[in-house]
């Protein structure tokens, strides 16, 4: 049967309606030259969960596949080679710069830390909360951790301190803990230990109103830094957005309202913020891949009505800010390799989000 142009035409008419009828959706548009890309990380589920587990721990033959929405990821670190470790709980997932799932596993005495940082690809610098508050060294691959020095409740320190978040630089941490002050009050402490011995110097000290954050009260109002190559500590807290020099002094600091406040730097000092509302911007981004409930979760992220973590995103650029439409109120974020990724969502729509600016952006 040879078809005329209109009827092959009403025909493709059709087809189009019946796709949409059944639910497909068009092809997603490629990203622009001036573009934020957002792409989803797919977990391999099947990759087995951590070395010496019993046999009755590892996935079965054919379960399991790739999986880009899971439960929620709380904290992130780079892992040196442009891969990064994740951690929810007492789970930990570690991917490499490809996108490859390299290690996956669970320890319940794990979900008490709080933060994460790496020294070494296989080794993490964490900070442990709970009644035994401490920084310690995990490795890995032999699933053994230490205390540093010094850093434990009855082992020099107190247990009326926690630690709030940790950061690495040179053989050092660089952390952020909070002591109780006055009524209603904390002394925030910014704080470069040594990892082997444990000395400590104390870099930047302030204080933090409990009541700071509303949303994240009676719990400690969140802190959370990170480091550039010059080694300048970038410091969210709820009422700012602050810039230490690598000795503590004060660089620069921009007033904010953030109940959830985040931060990731990237070597050269261009950093995206989490706090406050949202700007006007003539920001865009794209969503790149991923499955149609990976887009969605990252789509309901470009507004922040609705959100618990309601932080809206910006990045700052030698003093000069720049809001971004996306990606509201993340749970997480670090720079590794060429692109941020970005931790975000809950229990049922947790997504790990690979970052990358427009060449525009510098």
């Amino acid at each position: 049967m040879r078809l005329t142009r209109r009827a092959g035409a009403s025909l493709l008419a059709l087809a189009a309606a019946v796709a949409l009828l059944a639910g497909c959706t068009p092809a997603p548009v490629p990203p622009g030259p001036d573009d934020w890309t957002l792409e989803p990380i797919a977990i391999d589920t099947r990759v087995e969960w951590r070395p010496g587990a019993p046999a009755s721990d590892a996935p079965r033959e054919g379960a399991g596949d790739l999986v880009d929405v899971s439960f929620s990821m709380s904290q992130l670190a780079a892992d040196g080679t442009g891969g990064f470790w994740a951690k929810s709980a007492g789970s930990f997932l570690h991917v490499g710069a490809d996108g490859e799932t390299l290690a996956r596993f669970h320890d319940e005495q794990l979900s008490q830390v709080i933060a994460i940082a790496s020294s070494t690809p296989d080794e993490l610098v964490v900070a442990r909360a709970g009644t035994a508050p401490a920084i310690a060294v995990l490795d890995t691959t032999t699933m053994t951790m230490r205390d540093v020095p010094g850093t434990a409740a009855g082992g020099g320190g107190s247990s009326l301190f926690q630690f709030v978040d940790v950061a690495t630089r040179d053989g050092d941490a660089i952390v952020a803990h909070v002591r109780p002050e006055r009524v209603g009050y904390l002394t925030l402490e910014i704080l470069r230990i040594d990892l082997e011995d444990g000395q400590r110097e104390v870099l930047h000290t302030e204080p933090i109103a409990l009541d700071e954050a509303p949303k994240s009260f009676p719990d400690v109002p969140p802190v959370r830094l990170d480091i550039d190559a010059e080694g300048a500590i970038h410091l969210a807290v709820p009422t700012a957005r602050v810039v230490l020099n690598p000795d503590g002094t004060e660089r620069t600091r921009t007033p904010q309202t953030a109940n959830f406040p985040q931060v990731a730097v990237r070597p050269d000092g261009t950093a995206l913020w989490w706090g406050g509302d949202a700007a006007r911007t003539s920001a865009t981004s794209a969503i790149v891949g991923g499955s149609a409930d990976a887009r969605e979760a990252i789509e309901s992220r470009s507004s922040c009505s609705g959100l618990t973590r309601s932080d809206a995103l910006r990045a700052s650029v030698d003093g000069t800010e720049h809001p971004l439409p996306f990606l509201c109120g993340a749970n997480d974020a670090i720079w590794t390799g060429s692109t941020w990724i970005v931790a975000a969502g809950g229990e049922a729509d947790g997504v790990l989000v690979r970052v990358t600016p427009p060449k525009s952006f510098g």
